[in-house]
């Protein structure tokens, strides 16, 4: 008997696997956040070399590495929260999302496999995407590279972020329903959290990301962490509460 919810959680997860890839819209939100990471990357080292061969920086000058990275992964998560969302909104805006419920009546499990399958694409992306992305801005850097960031804390850091952002997506695309709004407080949740006072910001999602990237005296790693994974167990939280207390 223990087994069987397993078992039907698994079916629900092969299915929500196979739906995320039935439309284009997924992958062109991926493509977007792995143009937006690259774009920054290669924007703020380029701006580096030109400063200082222009003399707005003193010749010399070395631009830590971490320094890319960490709005490269701020910027581009919105992307992979645009993708989580694909993966939600749609089937609201369709009126589709009845027929998933009454074949699912444990509606946790729904939200737990679109989590899943969210949270397991994004982190994979940050994974590949954040040492890319070391690597991209130490070459167009060259000389004017600082203190490099090891592969492996890149990866790992940007796999954090974008997964933590997909999490929160799919919890506000259940709680929004339309995928406008559910997007524009995640940019806000995000992004624009980035630019809060320090005492404030460092428990929101957007500053901590940015800290679990590359550290910060504010925010240790494992604490930015500990606040990604608070803000992503509560937006899934009420997702969850929210979808079975009320009608498709």
């Amino acid at each position: 008997m223990a087994a069987e919810p397993l078992r039907e959680l698994s079916a629900v997860v092969r299915s929500e696997w196979g739906k995320a890839w039935s439309v284009p819209s997924a992958v062109l939100w991926l493509g977007i956040a792995v143009v937006i990471a690259l774009l920054t990357a290669m924007t703020l080292a380029n701006d580096v070399v030109h400063a200082v061969s222009s003399g707005e920086l003193p010749p010399g000058t070395r631009t830590p590495v971490s320094d890319v990275l960490g709005p490269v992964v701020s910027f581009a998560q919105i992307a992979v929260a645009g993708f989580a969302l694909h993966l939600v909104t749609p089937e609201y805006a369709a009126g589709s999302i009845g027929p998933v419920f009454l074949a699912t009546p444990r509606r946790w499990m729904v939200v737990a496999a679109k989590t899943a399958v969210a949270g397991a694409v994004a982190a994979t992306l940050g994974a590949v995407l954040g040492p890319v992305s070391v690597l991209l801005a130490d070459m167009v850097l060259g000389r004017h590279a600082g203190a490099p960031v090891p592969l492996v804390e890149a990866s790992a850091g940007a796999a954090g972020v974008f997964g933590a952002a997909a999490l929160v997506a799919v919890g506000l695309g259940f709680l929004c329903r339309s995928a406008v709004g559910a997007l524009s407080a995640a940019f806000v949740l995000l992004v624009v959290t980035l630019a809060a006072p320090g005492a404030v910001g460092r428990w929101l999602p957007g500053p901590a990301g940015a800290a679990f990237v590359d550290g910060t005296a504010d925010l240790s790693r494992p604490l930015a962490l500990a606040v990604l994974g608070a803000w992503a167990a509560a937006t899934l939280g009420l997702a969850v509460w929210t979808v079975t207390r009320r009608d498709a």
